[in-house]
């Protein structure tokens, strides 16, 4: 009897066992499987590092070979690259030396900066203080102490100048300088100076340029101008050399000599100038002569409004 009911009790423990199963519970996390494995490192660990020993070593090897077999594929791929690629790329790089360039470049400009602003600075204070009279009404002190400028030059050499001593007015105007005899001496220039006036009339004709011809007409004038007065000159000293001869003559005739005044110099002169005239053509030049003393004195007469 016991034994049945031992049996049936330990029946209906394996049928329980059977029926109530246990299901495997859900691994632990990663961290206490890696502090467990650090603390006790089992057998498979140890064979497990081998395996990743091994797989590094092989791993080491592959990487070798692949470093054997790059430069020459490298080599290879340079190889095939233009040389205008790779002046480009070099170009577009950034160089040492520009930087290095800019960098002293932007040094300088703040010290240059720095040295214009106290220089400003020193203007500033220079300029502010304020000048020493004695008393309002004196003038203001000025010092003598003054640095002599570094731009000086000594011992200059004066530079020889190419002077012609017919227009040099050093020489004409000495006392032995006689300027009609040196007017004789060189009456071939008028010649030449009259042979140039008829060429220029004569270009002047042909010329269809309005502004090639307005060239010609001022030069043909600035001639004839020059002309006139050469004349006009010319006149005034033959008036007074026969003057001169007359008041001889009369002086070794026991008279007083008459010395001839600037007024009755230009009176005779006119009157020689009109003597060859005719009377409409005197009457134009009264005319034109009255209207440029008229002329000379309005513009005299504004000038002396205007300063007043």
């Amino acid at each position: 009897m016991p034994r049945e009911v031992i049996q049936k009790k330990k029946g209906s423990a394996l049928g329980l066992q059977r029926r109530v199963k246990a299901r495997k519970q859900p691994e632990p996390e990663p961290e206490y499987e890696s502090q467990s494995e650090d603390e006790a490192p089992s057998e498979g660990g140890v064979a497990e590092e081998g395996e990743s020993e091994e797989d590094e070593d092989e791993g080491s090897d592959a990487e070798s070979e692949s470093a054997e077999e790059g430069p020459s594929k490298a080599q290879l791929s340079i190889s095939n690259i233009s040389f205008g690629t790779l002046a480009k790329a070099q170009a577009s790089m950034p160089s040492v030396k520009r930087r290095k360039g800019k960098q002293e470049e932007s040094d300088d400009s703040d010290a240059s900066a720095s040295d214009a602003g106290r220089d400003r600075d020193r203007k500033k204070s220079r300029s502010h203080r304020p000048e020493k009279r004695s008393s309002k009404h004196a003038p203001t002190e000025m010092t003598s102490k003054r640095p002599v400028s570094r731009k000086r030059e000594f011992d200059t050499v004066a530079k020889p100048q190419v002077r012609d001593p017919r227009f040099d007015p050093t020489i004409n105007s000495t006392p032995g300088y006689d300027e009609h005899r040196a007017k004789k001496a060189y009456a071939f220039l008028d010649e030449y100076r009259a042979s140039e006036m008829a060429e220029l009339r004569a270009e002047l004709k042909r010329e269809r340029d309005p502004a090639e011809r307005q060239r010609i007409e001022r030069l043909l004038m600035s001639m004839e101008s020059k002309k006139k007065a050469e004349d006009r000159k010319e006149r005034e000293h033959r008036i007074i050399v026969e003057h001169r001869r007359a008041e001889k003559e009369l002086v070794k005739q026991g008279k007083q000599p008459f010395y001839l005044k600037k007024s009755e110099q230009k009176k005779r002169l006119l009157t020689e100038q009109f003597k060859g005239m005719k009377r409409k053509q005197v009457d134009k030049s009264i005319e034109r002569r009255r209207k440029k003393v008229a002329t000379r004195e309005r513009i005299e007469l504004e000038d002396m409004q205007r300063r007043t």
